[in-house]
């Protein structure tokens, strides 16, 4: 084989095309998926080295379970992940294949400094939980960017029509040998995708809550930093402002949909307020109880609402259909 066609055939197996008639994410539903995935993956790395630290108390204040230390490195990381995400889409024919690929290897390649660490002969457990640090990231980022950003589709051509008369006397659209009462809305499978990924941090944001009341006193006085359980405190107050950000940008995102995901906009919308006032409330030592009972409240409602468009798409007797 020639060396020339080298780079045509790698190209060809990467579904590298260089074409600019691919369609793209929004700007805005990339910004939603950027603080999205910067936000879970610093609450999956507190969460890892809190799993791990409990597992092996010898890990408890090494040095890179330092939240300074294995933030910094988990937000470049991402930025630069979710800042690629449109670049491959605009040069693949397969994007969400490409940036799976790229994934892999870019998750190989920083697996390298913590191998060197076990060179060094640092404690392989504490290691062993860095190296679960860098897939828990890549696993979360992907998701986050396909599901929440994903690409817009191209608009299809619509085809030819015939009118036939209503009972009414009005001319009702025929396509094909079905009469279109009304248009279909484009929004509905991003809007699902979108549904199902903050029904997903809710939960998580929830879990989140539960693991804070172990490590965080009740009792503590009025202040907005605890004492003890200062990270996950912290992490479970950050992944509030995504989810917020998210409620708000699926709100907007369906206000000319279907009845049901307006109802799970504003459901789910009300929950994430009711959860984040409960938040503020836990402030204050006299309004604790009164906040945690929110904060409970709170993420049942959101979670009910974000999960409507997916129930009711599975009640409605129809066979499913994919999204894309």
């Amino acid at each position: 084989m020639p060396l020339a066609n080298l780079p045509d055939r790698a190209m060809k197996a990467a579904d590298i095309d260089w074409s600019d008639r691919h369609p793209h994410p929004s700007a805005a539903a990339l910004a939603v998926a950027t603080m999205l995935s910067v936000a879970s993956s610093l609450a999956a790395d507190s969460l890892l080295v809190i799993i791990g630290t409990r597992v092996s108390p010898s890990t408890t204040g090494y040095v890179h379970f330092r939240f300074s230390d294995y933030a910094t490195l988990t937000i470049v990381g991402v930025l630069i992940a979710c800042m690629a995400w449109p670049i491959v889409t605009r040069i693949s024919s397969a994007p969400r294949q490409l940036l799976f690929r790229l994934a892999v290897a870019v998750t190989l390649i920083l697996l390298l400094p913590d191998l060197y660490l076990l060179i060094r002969h640092q404690p392989i457990r504490a290691v062993g939980v860095l190296m679960a640090m860098h897939l828990a990231i890549a696993i979360v980022t992907y998701n986050i960017l396909v599901w929440v950003a994903p690409v817009r589709e191209a608009s299809a051509p619509v085809p030819n029509s015939v009118e036939l008369p209503s009972e009414q006397g009005e001319s009702a659209p025929v396509i094909g040998d079905e009469i279109a009462t009304e248009p279909a809305s484009g929004t509905e499978p991003s809007g699902r995708r979108l549904a199902t990924v903050l029904a997903i941090l809710v939960g998580v944001e929830f879990v989140l809550g539960i693991v804070a009341l172990l490590f965080v006193p009740t009792g503590r006085p009025t202040g907005w930093l605890p004492n003890n359980g200062t990270t996950i405190y912290l992490v479970h107050a950050i992944l509030g402002l995504p989810l917020t950000l998210g409620a708000l940008t699926f709100l907007a995102r369906v206000r000319e949909s279907t009845h049901i995901y307006v109802l799970s906009g504003w459901i789910g919308c009300a929950g994430v307020a009711i959860a984040g006032s409960g938040g503020l409330l836990t402030v204050a030592h006299p309004l604790r109880l009164v906040g945690l009972v929110f904060m409970l409240v709170g993420p049942i409602v959101a979670g009910f609402g974000y999960m409507l468009p997916t129930l009711d798409r599975l009640s409605d007797g129809t066979p499913p259909r994919g999204d894309g």
